[in-house]
């Protein structure tokens, strides 16, 4: 036993009682420790069991999250299931709904015209009655105003068309009933008539006229070069007709169909008139080279001339884009351009300015006015008004030049088919100018006809035979009936033009009900 464990009473051997003292203390000592090592050994076990609850626990809640994550997942691809199916259901709702209105639509617009058709067929002869009571009184409200010479000779050169028309409708009449395999007979003149081979016109009146309307497309070009040199002297006037000439060139080509769809671009047009007549008054021109008939010498701003040029060329750019492509778009452009050349503020001295726009459907599609020649020659596709991929270059396709014609044709339908009946302006190209088309169309020798007098005929007649009956009632059902039925014989039998132009009485008995 070492000295530090011997208890310094038992030392003194004469303390005994120290020594058991030392002896219980050291019996209590560890008795304590092994008490205190008892509970430290709960104290681990019970954290133990604890440790492991938490654990368990843990495991628990983490699986009922994940649980709920999953369910909650599950739940919102059902609702966004649901809402997909809810949203397909209502786009075919909706579509069937559209499907429905548009069925009802289609169903009321042919409702409309079935009656529109019945009300023209039987209100045909109480129409043409109020047309020529009509056509009267302006006849007769033109002779009071006209007391100027160039009034009285329009007076004088409008009666005679109307005689030409007159003779033409009878001899229209009669050429259906017999089903002639010649021409029409054109009105006679009393002037000389060059040989077959030497003509390129039936009626040497039409061939002169034409040469006029060819000389001021001529004269409109001199007078662009003018404007060009007066540019160049005047920056204010150069920038100001640069805006002018592109803002009527975008104006033309917006114009659309629907009711009220035109009413801004025509105001941007007539706005853009007026002020080159308020503010460019200077420099002025002769109209008496710009104006078929024989006028006096009145005159007129050149800027306002030269941008009624410019907007006589976009609108025929535009029959040969558009109209080719869809025909019934020619209405509103045809519509526009008349309206501009009608207006009293574009009126020089109570004279329309239209030549300009009539001449230049004469260089571009001569056979409006009874133009023929070969398409087999350079000089008879000249006449025809066959274009040139650029100058002096090939010449286009046989395709893009019947769409030309078509548009074109469509074109003229649409300017000289206009009623100013419920206006108060004067039409500026009354439909007798349709007829008179028509009528030289229908006078070509059966040894000239070409494919572009079948398109033209076509494009002429396809979209405008309601307003055509409207204005000539029976005589011209009569009229209709020879260009469509007998004209196409006068082709080459293997025409698909004429098989076209043919098929266009059988379209009028399907889609118009109306029957020749």
């Amino acid at each position: 036993m070492a000295v530090a464990d011997v208890s310094p009473w038992k030392i003194a051997k004469d303390s005994p009682s120290r020594q058991l003292l030392w002896e219980l203390g050291r019996l209590a000592l560890a008795e304590q420790e092994a008490s205190l090592e008892r509970l430290d050994q709960a104290c681990r076990e019970r954290g133990a069991v604890l440790k492991s609850a938490l654990d368990e626990a843990a495991a628990r809640h983490d699986k009922v999250r994940r649980d709920a994550e999953a369910e909650g997942a599950r739940i919102e691809q059902e609702r966004q299931r649901a809402k997909a199916r809810r949203e397909a259901e209502y786009r075919q709702q909706e579509e069937r709904e559209r499907q429905a209105e548009a069925e009802r639509d289609r169903a009321a617009r042919q409702r409309a015209a079935t009656e529109k058709a019945e009300r023209a067929a039987t209100q045909e002869r109480e129409a043409e009655q109020a047309r020529l009571k009509a056509e009267k009184d302006r006849q007769d409200a033109q002779k009071a105003k006209a007391k100027q010479e160039e009034e009285e000779a329009a007076g004088r050169r409008k009666a005679e068309e109307e005689s030409k028309a007159k003779e033409a409708a009878a001899a229209v009449s009669a050429a259906a009933r017999s089903k002639p395999t010649t021409q029409l007979a054109p009105s006679t003149t009393g002037q000389p008539i060059m040989s077959t081979s030497q003509r390129t016109c039936l009626d040497p009146e039409r061939e002169r006229e034409h040469q006029r309307y060819l000389e001021i497309h001529s004269t409109l070009k001199e007078l662009r070069h003018f404007m060009d040199q007066q540019s160049k002297q005047n920056p204010t006037l150069k920038a100001k007709m640069g805006d002018m000439r592109r803002g009527l060139r975008k104006s033309v080509g917006q114009l659309r169909e629907g009711r009220g769809a035109n009413t801004k671009q025509n105001k941007a047009i007539w706005d853009t008139l007026g002020e080159a007549l308020k503010s460019f008054p200077e420099p002025k021109i002769s109209l008496a080279t710009l104006i078929a008939r024989p006028v006096q010498d009145v005159q007129a701003p050149a800027l306002f001339v030269y941008l009624l040029n410019h907007f006589a060329k976009a609108v025929i750019a535009q029959f040969i884009k558009e109209a080719a492509v869809s025909p019934t778009i020619a209405d509103p452009i045809g519509t526009a351009a008349v309206n501009v050349f009608a207006r009293d503020e574009h009126l020089v001295n109570g004279i329309s300015l239209i030549d300009i726009l009539v001449a230049k459907f004469h260089r571009v599609c001569p056979p409006l006015f009874g133009i023929y020649g070969s398409e087999s020659t350079d000089q008879g596709r000249e006449r025809l008004g066959w274009w040139r991929e650029l100058p002096g270059g090939p010449w286009v396709s046989t395709q893009m030049h019947q769409d030309r014609m078509t548009g074109l044709g469509a074109g003229y339908a649409a300017i000289s088919l206009r009623n100013f009946e419920s206006s108060r302006m004067t039409n500026p190209y009354p439909p007798y100018h349709y007829w008179r088309t028509l009528t030289g169309i229908l006078n070509v020798p059966g040894g000239q006809v070409t494919d572009t007098h079948l398109v033209v005929l076509r494009a002429l007649l396809a979209n405008s035979e309601s307003r055509f009956l409207m204005a000539y009632g029976e005589s011209a059902k009569q009229l209709m009936q020879f260009a469509v039925h007998e004209y196409p014989k006068r082709a080459a039998k293997d025409s698909v033009a004429a098989t076209l132009l043919s098929n266009l009485g059988n379209t009028w008995k399907k889609d118009k009900k109306l029957y020749l």
